[in-house]
């Protein structure tokens, strides 16, 4: 068995992450704040809050898996370098 750990890949995978996050964030701003839909005004108001809270806890969850795949990817980067340095040392001996 082997273990191949792609770092770009991994940084990839965090940036992109990362910026959906920001680009779902940044729509928060057109977000209409009062809406004049007559009687289904609330209704249209309660879905709205629903769809922006939603929104946030998504912004949330990605920013959050961006930072763990980018924490992982150096932990394996570390140990990468960590396991090199102990080959190369076996080897001067």
């Amino acid at each position: 068995m082997t273990l191949f750990v792609d770092n770009e890949a991994l940084d990839g995978i965090a940036s992109d992450l990362a910026a959906v996050g920001s680009r779902i964030d940044s729509v928060a701003a057109s977000v209409p704040v009062t809406v004049d839909a007559g009687d289904a005004t609330p209704v249209v108001l309660g879905i709205l809050a629903r769809l922006t809270e939603n929104a946030a806890q998504l912004v949330e969850a990605l920013m959050a898996a961006s930072a763990a795949v980018a924490q992982a990817n150096a932990s394996y980067r570390e140990q990468d370098v960590a396991s090199a340095d102990a080959t190369i040392s076996t080897w001067a001996e």
